[in-house]
């Protein structure tokens, strides 16, 4: 474990700092205390000159600290630094959306990036009066083969609580479908959403821009990779997205270049969507993300 390591994750620098300068905060109040209240004694005075020394102590130890963590590399860390903290994979996804000129993502039903990510991306689009392109692959949910595979796997892992099974998976997909349709529509010429739906599974999600691709796993206590444009895996990913996406059957846009507007017109009647599924969805897209606490 070294520091610059340590101190490499967003949320555990924000924790040192912190605890640091409370702790030398509070010994520098003890030192005023202990020189204005204290009667002037022997065993008071070298009380105040041993806090006196710990604070010396720890401020040079505190900028020693982040003098070797900015101006020093650790060749044990240079692969490290490609690793997040789980409790840091959802901030980082925001600062990949609010600056990202395009988005890409491979996921299951989307649930995270339909109540968190997708709102983010249509914000700056419009204040920045930018087109974005957003390349969407989610799970085929008129296979029902695959969703309750996927169901099974989910219903054993049980990450988030819920009891999973084939109808869940459909409905959640759904849900980020009939998402996709509002933004899209109500957006014209300025959020491209591109969807596509994938038979293959996966306990990895692939999600970011062109200028950096963060590697999630289904469970959201596992750690994350993240590949900046001129690390030598980002094109792997890249190139692994663009595969999954050119073998999945690609939803066609209409002749105003915006997503059907409805399911039936998105998928006809041999999806076997009922009546049930689309309200059950349709209460789904207001629904938060389950990954957020």
């Amino acid at each position: 474990m070294s520091l610059s390591g340590i101190l490499s994750s967003t949320s555990q620098r924000r924790n040192f700092l912190f605890v640091s300068g409370a702790v030398l905060l509070i010994a520098i109040i003890a030192i005023l205390a202990i020189s204005y209240l204290a009667p002037n004694t022997p065993l008071w005075n070298a009380l105040n000159n041993l806090t006196i020394s710990i604070v010396a102590s720890g401020v040079f130890a505190l900028v020693s600290g982040l003098y070797i963590y900015y101006f020093f590399i650790d060749p044990n860390d240079i692969t490290a630094k490609s690793i997040l903290l789980p409790e840091d994979i959802a901030e980082t996804l925001e600062f990949i959306a609010k600056n990202a000129a395009d988005y890409k993502i491979f996921v299951r039903t989307g649930r995270h990036f339909r109540a968190e990510i997708l709102p983010i991306l249509v914000k700056r689009a419009r204040e920045a009066r930018n087109p974005i392109r957003v390349e969407v692959i989610l799970i085929d949910f008129r296979d029902k083969t695959v969703c309750q595979k996927y169901a099974n796997y989910r219903k054993v892992a049980s990450f988030d609580r819920k009891l999973w099974d084939e109808s869940y998976v459909r409905q959640e997909v759904l849900a980020t479908i009939l998402e996709l349709i509002r933004v899209s529509r109500e957006n014209p010429g300025l959020v491209d959403i591109q969807l596509f739906l994938s038979k293959r599974l996966s306990t990895f999600r692939i999600e970011g821009s062109s200028n950096e691709i963060l590697i999630t796993r289904e469970d959201p206590k596992d750690t994350a990779a993240r590949y900046f444009r001129d690390h030598r895996d980002f094109s792997a990913f890249v190139t692994e997205f663009g595969w999954i996406r050119d073998e999945a059957y690609r939803v066609e846009n209409d002749v105003n270049r915006v997503l059907p507007a409805t399911l039936e017109a998105m998928f006809g009647e041999s999806a076997g969507i009922t009546n049930q599924e689309k309200q059950s969805a349709g209460e789904a897209t207001k629904s938060p993300s389950p990954y957020v606490r």
